[in-house]
C-alpha cells in the first residue's frame, strides 16, 4: 500500500512539473511582448523637448503667414459672406406628426413648419425638382421626425435633425440644392 501511494506521488508530480513550467514559459513570453511594445512606443512618441519645439515651429507658422496666404483668406470669407446673402428661403412645408411609443405608452406630439435655403442661382432649378418630388420628400421628413430620440427633439439647435433632413432632401431631389434646413415653428410635447 505505501508502495502504491509513493508510486501515485511520484507519478503526479511530473504531471505538475511540467504543468507549472508551462505557465512560467507563457508568463514570460507574454512579458518580452509587452516589454518589446513598450520600447516600441517610447521610441515613437516624441520628447517633451521635441513636443514644445513642434508647438513652437507650428506657432511660428500660424503668426508668419504669408500676407499673400492671407489676403486669399479673406477673399474667400469675402466670397462666402456673398454667397450667404445669395441665399434664398423656400418653403418645405408644415408637418404634424404623431407617433406612439408602445415600450412606455407615450405619445410624441411635434409640430413644426419647414424651410430651406437654396442660391438664388439655382432657385428656378429647386422649384420643378420639388414640385416633382415633393411626395418624397415629405415621407423623407417624417421618417426622420418618426424616428429622433426624445434628446434629438429637445436640442436647442435641432442640429442632428437638421442634417437628417437636410441630406434625405438633397438626395430625393438628386442635387445637393437645399444648404440649410431652417425651422421657423418647432414644438413638441410627449403625453
Amino acid at each position: 500500500m505505501a508502495a502504491d501511494t509513493d508510486q501515485q506521488t511520484t507519478e503526479d508530480s511530473p504531471d505538475k512539473k511540467p504543468g507549472m513550467m508551462t505557465l512560467v514559459k507563457a508568463l514570460a513570453f507574454v512579458s518580452v511582448i509587452v516589454l518589446l511594445e513598450v520600447a516600441a512606443a517610447s521610441m515613437i512618441i516624441p520628447t517633451a523637448e521635441e513636443t514644445t519645439e513642434i508647438a513652437e515651429t507650428l506657432a511660428e507658422a500660424d503668426t508668419t503667414q504669408d500676407p499673400e496666404a492671407a489676403g486669399e483668406t479673406a477673399e474667400e470669407s469675402e466670397d462666402e459672406s456673398i454667397l450667404l446673402s445669395e441665399m434664398t428661403e423656400v418653403e418645405l412645408g408644415m408637418f404634424h406628426v404623431l407617433t406612439y411609443n408602445p415600450e412606455t405608452g407615450s405619445r410624441l406630439n411635434v409640430d413644426l413648419e419647414l424651410f430651406g435655403t437654396v442660391l438664388a442661382d439655382e432657385e428656378s432649378e429647386f422649384y420643378p425638382l420639388f414640385e416633382a418630388n415633393q411626395r418624397r420628400i415629405r415621407e423623407q421628413i417624417l421618417i426622420t421626425i418618426r424616428s429622433a430620440e426624445v434628446t434629438d427633439l429637445s436640442d436647442a439647435g435641432l442640429g442632428l435633425i437638421k442634417r437628417k433632413i437636410l441630406e434625405k432632401t438633397n438626395r430625393a431631389l438628386g442635387k445637393p440644392l437645399l444648404h440649410e434646413a431652417i425651422f421657423s415653428k418647432f414644438s413638441f410635447e410627449e403625453r
